[in-house]
């Protein structure tokens, strides 16, 4: 049965192409129903019931990508070949056992990452960029509505204590996982509302939504990335008409300044609490300075993927040190660092400003603000790893979405100005007397 014809096998694939996007997101683990509002440093995790279902969901929605994917090979191919530098980070993942002090955790983990490389690469090669735009819509607005039900439904669960009060995390397990969806939500519904005439008043709903979202989360972080996306729109789209270096530069300043208020503003609570005690932004600033002399033991290959931040490893020193166990550095890129060494620090941050100067390419060719998805998404997951940890990883929407972005964009070749061809010469015309 040809899939491309049968519009009934379409509808569903759509559909369950959504699901997974719901699934990647972690919406459907409900982890605030389990996890501490208010978590404790001496905490001891619980367990979640529905861990044994996500697993069969993970297989299933992985093994489906990859029959649709075996069913149309070549464009799958095709699109695969756009980006070789991603599939490279991804086989260090998968590599890193043969370094590991975790070999069969790394493998383990380097064969899903693998896996949801591979769904992003599907996304590339069965939507085109408004389609996945569209249907990444429909999962963050399904999203943040359950998230608001499920907070006024069960505010005990879904809004933090303590240190965090009055945060909402809605089913998520912390703050900051809600707010990162809700600023990638706010930017999808942004294009969206911008490029259509239908449903025009549908996406401002959406875009408006995840703004107050991110505003009950408390994010600092998310509002501030939410409003370099409204004060990056304008510039990004003057690349198109301006040729003159004046806008990349004031571009280049922007990402520059908002890299740094980003990470400043992701541990302010951190510095306001460290004043009068010590300078080291209550602790974080000494995690990355133990995270480094533990680097430089290791420097080259690192500790295996996710093979640094287990029980009885080298995170040992850091817990004992910081007096509890953080789940990794609080920087994506100190954290990359720590999993795949310089090496793979250089590979990623080589993927990032490719992606980013194909990206400016793209959005030139184009005319509408779908283009300038890419841009954006390469922003956002750039500036985000400064205070979270949103880089490479395993059953990861973030992760898929750069893997979909890159192999989306086809290479583009440069157009050589056609050169008119020589006329022949005519025959001068004689007048006769």
């Amino acid at each position: 049965m040809n899939l491309e014809l049968n519009p009934l096998l379409k509808f569903l694939e759509k559909r369950a192409t959504i699901f997974a996007l719901l699934f990647l997101s972690e919406l459907l683990r409900f982890q605030s129903l389990y996890s501490d509002p208010d978590p404790k440093a001496d905490a001891v995790a619980v367990g979640n019931p529905l861990d044994p279902v996500m697993s069969l969901l993970q297989h299933g929605i992985y093994a489906a990508t990859l029959l649709l994917i075996l069913a149309r090979w070549k464009s799958v191919i095709r699109a695969g070949l756009r980006d070789q530098l991603v599939w490279l980070l991804t086989g260090m993942a998968l590599m890193s056992f043969l370094w590991s002090d975790f070999p069969d955790w790394s493998l383990k983990k380097g064969i899903t990452t693998v896996q949801t490389t591979y769904f992003g690469l599907y996304l590339a090669s069965r939507y085109n960029l408004k389609q996945q735009l569209q249907m990444l819509a429909w999962a963050i607005g399904i999203i943040g509505i359950v998230s608001l039900l499920f907070t006024l439904a069960f505010p005990g669960a879904a809004i933090e204590a303590g240190a965090n009060a009055g945060s909402w995390r809605g089913p998520f397990v912390q703050k900051n996982v809600l707010a990162r969806i809700m600023v990638l939500g706010a930017i999808v519904f942004l294009l969206l509302a911008l490029d259509s005439r239908k449903n025009r008043y549908w996406l401002w709903g959406g875009f408006g939504l995840c703004v107050l979202m991110i505003l009950l989360t408390g994010s600092k972080t998310a509002l501030l990335l939410f409003l370099s996306v409204v004060i990056l729109l304008p510039l990004y789209k003057a690349l198109r008409w301006s040729d003159t270096i004046l806008v990349p530069l004031v571009i280049t300043l922007l990402l520059v300044a908002g890299s740094i208020v980003v990470l400043i503003v992701g541990n302010w609570e951190n510095i306001l609490l460290g004043l009068g005690r010590d300078p080291t932004l209550s602790g974080r600033t000494d995690l990355w300075e133990l995270a480094m002399e533990l680097i430089a033991k290791r420097p080259w290959l690192g500790y295996g993927y996710q093979g640094f931040w287990q029980d009885g490893g080298v995170a040992e020193i850091v817990w004992k040190a910081e007096g509890y166990k953080p789940p990794h550095a609080h920087n994506g890129f100190v954290n990359m660092a720590l999993d795949f060494g310089l090496i793979g620090l250089f590979l990623f941050l080589l993927i990032i400003a490719v992606t980013y100067v194909r990206a400016i390419a793209w959005l030139r060719l184009g005319k509408t603000t779908i283009e300038l998805w890419p841009l954006f998404y390469v922003t956002f997951f750039f500036m985000y790893n400064h205070s979270e940890n949103t880089i490479i990883a395993h059953n990861s929407l973030f992760w898929a979405l750069l893997a979909s972005v890159t192999f989306s964009m086809k290479r583009l070749r440069p157009v050589e100005p056609k050169i008119p061809k020589k006329l022949p010469k005519q025959p001068k015309l004689v007048k006769h007397t």
